[in-house]
């Protein structure tokens, strides 16, 4: 993608406008999508497609079927509740490009195909046309923009620590000695083996998130570094969630986004303008409310997670796109 290594993206939260700004102008070579700004208070239409099908549309077209990649622990985003069904905020943004694929391409019988993945496999199963559109909390990263393509960003996140309160960790400093835990190839291990020399502490990589969290509630680890978003989500779904705390300066804010195939503009465009529409005609705000400040399966545990100002920019700036 053209323009992403230019991109800060260690960026500190004051400077989320800014990043939003790069990334979103960095875009602008890649997807024809992102046109004159539509007015504030304009809904943009359901994307269509004219001219022959390309890439991922012209396989979803040919097949019959798209695949959609989810997280089976990535609470409220995509995870797997008690029905055994992928669900979460991504699933349902995941749903809405998959009800206008069946419009645009006039496919009502279009079959879904639901895949669990993990962080390290996401990457690879989006190259070799496995998954159409990974359905997961991804951050942009630009190493992984160098192999995939994202969508525009959907929310910002920062990784910070989840800890026992009883081990009275209150940042890296209090880790000397002392084990943490991140899930293997998500932005937490990159982060924590960055600052693990400094501070003099060991990093586990765990296999996926759940097995993250199994690790520091049976005290293999002091720490678990991943997004706030989903720290919460582990967290409010423990056994005794009083005993936990989310703490210390934010390692990183992030960026996330849908992962789809890169040099694919045509199913870019197609996903952002879909998007966009959720954006812009107010849907995202019962979206969020749905899976951030309402009771949610399987414990019925209410996040009570409002959308931060950055969010809201993130929202606000991938609304302003047209055909």
């Amino acid at each position: 993608m053209t323009g992403l290594k230019e991109v800060n993206w260690n960026i500190a939260a004051k400077r989320v406008a800014l990043g939003l700004s790069l990334w979103f102008a960095a875009q602008a070579g890649v997807s024809t999508a992102l046109a004159a700004p539509a007015k504030a208070d304009a809904v943009v239409a359901l994307p269509t497609v004219s001219g022959e099908l390309t890439g991922t549309l012209k396989k979803i077209h040919d097949t019959g079927l798209i695949t959609l990649g989810y997280r089976e622990a990535a609470i409220p985003f995509a995870y797997v509740n008690d029905k055994g069904k992928p669900v979460g905020y991504t699933m349902d943004l995941c749903y809405a490009v998959v009800d206008a694929v069946k419009t645009a391409l006039n496919m009502p019988n279009l079959r879904v195909r639901e895949m669990s993945i993990t962080p390290q496999n996401r990457i690879p199963l989006v190259k070799n046309g496995t998954v159409d559109l990974d359905c997961a909390p991804n951050t942009i990263t630009p190493e992984r923009a160098e192999q995939v393509g994202f969508s525009n960003p959907y929310y910002v996140s920062e990784v910070r620590l989840l800890v026992n309160k009883k081990d009275n960790i209150r940042d890296l400093q209090d880790l000397k000695g002392q084990n943490l835990v991140a899930s293997a190839g998500s932005t937490g291990e990159r982060l924590a083996r960055m600052q693990a020399d400094k501070f003099g502490f060991r990093v586990i990589p765990a296999r996926d998130h759940a097995e993250s969290m199994i690790t520091l509630e049976t005290g293999r680890a002091k720490a678990f570094a991943l997004d706030d978003v989903l720290l919460s989500g582990f967290r409010a779904n423990a056994r005794d969630p009083e005993s936990f705390a989310i703490v210390g300066a934010p390692l990183e804010t992030e960026l996330n986004a849908l992962m789809l195939r890169r040099d694919d503009p045509q199913f870019k465009r197609f996903v952002d303008t879909t998007l966009a529409h959720v954006y812009s005609s107010g849907e995202i705000r019962r979206i969020q409310r749905k899976w951030f400040q309402q009771p949610i399966p399987p414990r019925n545990v209410n996040l009570n997670l409002e959308p931060s100002k950055e969010v809201v920019e993130v929202w606000r700036k991938g609304s302003q796109v047209t055909e």
